[in-house]
This record gives C-alpha cells, structure tokens and sequence, in this order.
C-alpha cells in the first residue's frame, strides 16, 4: 500500500526544476493537474521558481500546487521521498536517472513514472556513440540501474512506442499528448459547428525558427497563385529574419495583401482560441517536433490538420490518414495539391473536421490521453484507496 497523504489521497509529484508559466498548459503542468481534477491524486510540481508569478495557477489551474526549492531536486528527495506515492520524471537522462535511484533507494515501494517525449525509438541515452569509454560504460552501467528500478514509461508517438526496444514492453505504455478543454472553457470559448467557421488557414508557432519552416507555406502560396476567397494567417512570434522573407512575399505578391495576414505575438488566451474557432485548416509545416502540441488545440476546436508527413506524432494526431492529412517535408507540390484539395471541396473539409473532433474527443482530451497511466496505477475515477 503507497503512503496517502492526510486526507487519503495519493501524493503525485513531478519534478521538473525549469518550470515556467508557458509550461504548465502543456503536459509539463496538464498531467499533473489532469491527475488532481480527474483522478482525485493530490498533485504537486517541485520546481526552482523561475517567474514571479505563476498565472494560470489562479485560474484555469486552480488546485495544482508547486513546491519552490533553493537547492537541487536530489536534496527535495532526500527529504521528501518516503512521503512521494507516484514521483513522475521528464525524459531519460542523467538528471533523471539519479532522482529514480534516489527515490527507490529511500522508497522501495514508491512508483516511479517518465514521461519520454521524445521522437528518438533509439533512446540515445545508452547508444554507443562519440563519448569517450570512460562516460559510456558510466551511461550503460547507470541504465542498467535505471531500467531495473523504473516502474513506467509512457511514450507519446505509437511509432517510437513500436520500435523501442530498450525499455521492457512490461515497463511501457502509449499515452498521447492531449488537450484540455477545460482550458477554452475558462476563457468563456465555445468551439465552432463546421459552418459557423471561416474559409481561413492558420499556421501557429515561432515563425522563421529552422523548425517550424513556415516559409513553406508562402511558397505554396507563390506556386498556387491564388486562393480564392480564403485567407491565411500566420499566428505568433516572427525573426527578424522572416520579417525580411514575408515583407519580401507580399511586395512580390501584392494580390495577397489582405488575405495573407501576419499577427505577432498573441499572449491573450481567449485571442488566441479565437483564430483556431475561426479557421478550418491548420498547418503544421514542422521540420521535426516531438509531438506539436498546437495540433491537438486545432482538432477540439474542429481545424482539418494538414502536417509534415516525417513527424512520428503525425500517425497519432491523424488518426492514420483519418481525421487529417500530410504531405512530404519541403515539398511544395505535395502542400500545394493537398491544401487546394481541401480548399475547393468544402464536404471533404466537413468530413475530416468531424473526424478530427471525434478523434479527439476519443484519444486526446487529456482526461481519455491518460486512461493508460491510471489503468497502470490501478486507479479509477473516484476511487482513492488504490494500491500499487
């Protein structure tokens, strides 16, 4: 039996030092908080405290609590470990790796669950590659150890969860990364019928970053030549850079002044929801990301994802081919014939919002996402007398 906390629910703490306000509407501070709203745990981030204040946690995160340290996580533990019944990590590496012996050693039966959210079947923390012998025999011998006293792994793309082989299957479960919509509802955001939207593209992200490639996008806007009555818009931050490429694209192609818009940076969540209620495409032109989150956002809100075939997270957020399409990286031919595809046929569009609603609704809302990590607790809704 886990030790409870005083009013017999089981305490869930994550341990992630780098915490920062952005961090806790991503699975960083969902998961946690998803597993004290839902699932009845008593959730904690411990965390140096990197910003003065904490916004989210006054509102739409009410309940979620962080723990400030001023000293390292392994200090946290050495105090704190025995009172820990489900202590979750980010990713396999050295840092995590001490905190799970650390953990185990002071609490043999408490559970330690990563999240591995990484697109890398490999897990290069125990390939042999360019360190020196002395670092690489260190690396296998600590995973050696890691691996015999890790309880869980979850792994986000069904791709990298099919091929990792260097975790036991018995150790692994898939859990997707979701979204909350809880989240829009707080802004007082109620998600669109497929009619009530517009005839709008939108791409969101940090435009002009290698990554994020969304210089793909105006040329596919170049190669068409045109698009209607259709409008684009590019949502967030933008490089000096790529002010230099898209005022450049807009002085060459002056028939897309005022249908090809540019946004900055929007802080203000309710506006933000806003485009993606509006728009019925959403592109994710990534170069690579480990999941891209602002795909599941796009599907509660009913947008037709178009994405970067390469992505291992494609196959997840499209449902295979199901509930939204991909084209081939850096080709601009592909992009082009899928987006007019979408444009002209407005049924085609309405069955693959439909699609990509249920979808979400099915596998990504945060509370379905996690079904796998609380069946593997042995823990239902409800239900606050778990045992591991």
């Amino acid at each position: 039996m886990l030790n409870s906390c005083h009013d017999g629910r089981k305490r869930f703490v994550l341990i992630f030092d780098a915490l920062q306000n952005v961090h806790l509407h991503k699975d960083v501070g969902q998961i946690p908080h998803q597993m004290y709203k839902h699932f009845g745990y008593d959730a904690e981030i411990v965390c140096h405290k990197n910003e003065e204040h904490y916004d989210y946690l006054d509102g739409e995160l009410q309940g979620l609590k962080l723990k400030f340290i001023t000293s390292s996580p392994l200090c946290y533990l050495l105090a704190n470990a025995k009172q820990i019944d489900i202590l979750m990590l980010f990713h396999v590496k050295t840092e995590s790796i001490y905190a799970t012996l650390l953990y185990k050693l002071l609490n043999p039966k408490g559970f330690v669950y990563v999240k591995y959210d990484l697109p890398d079947h490999e897990l290069g923390y125990a390939t042999w590659g360019n360190r020196n012998l002395i670092t690489q025999i260190k690396r296998n011998v600590l995973f050696k150890m890691f691996v015999r006293k890790l309880d869980l792994l979850s792994v986000e793309c069904r791709q990298v969860y099919d091929r990792l082989i260097k975790i036991p299957s018995s150790k692994m479960i898939h859990v997707p990364n979701g979204f909350a919509p809880e989240i829009p509802a707080y802004y007082g955001v109620v998600p669109k019928s497929f009619e009530q939207k517009e005839n709008i593209i939108l791409l969101v992200g940090r435009h002009g970053s290698k990554q994020k490639n969304s210089e793909l996008l105006l040329k596919v806007l170049e190669k068409t030549g045109g698009i209607g009555d259709w409008q684009v818009f590019f949502v967030g931050p933008m490089t000096d850079e790529f002010e230099r490429v898209k005022d450049s694209f807009l002085a060459q192609n002056p028939h897309y002044m005022g249908k090809v818009y540019f946004t900055g940076n929007i802080t203000d969540k309710k506006h933000l929801f806003d485009y993606y209620n509006r728009a019925k495409i959403f592109c994710l032109p990534s170069r690579w990301e480990s999941w891209g989150l602002v795909c599941g956002e796009a599907l509660f809100f009913g947008c037709v994802l178009v994405m970067t075939h390469e992505l291992c997270s494609s196959f997840d957020l499209t449902d295979n081919g199901q509930a939204g399409l991909t084209a081939a990286n850096e080709d601009v031919d592909a992009w082009a014939i899928t987006l007019q595809g979408l444009m002209h046929d407005q049924s085609r569009l309405k069955h693959y919002s439909a699609q990509g609603r249920r979808h979400f609704d099915d596998h990504l809302s945060w509370p379905h996402a996690l079904d796998p990590l609380v069946s593997r607790l042995s823990f239902s809704k409800g239900d606050v007398t778990c045992e591991i």
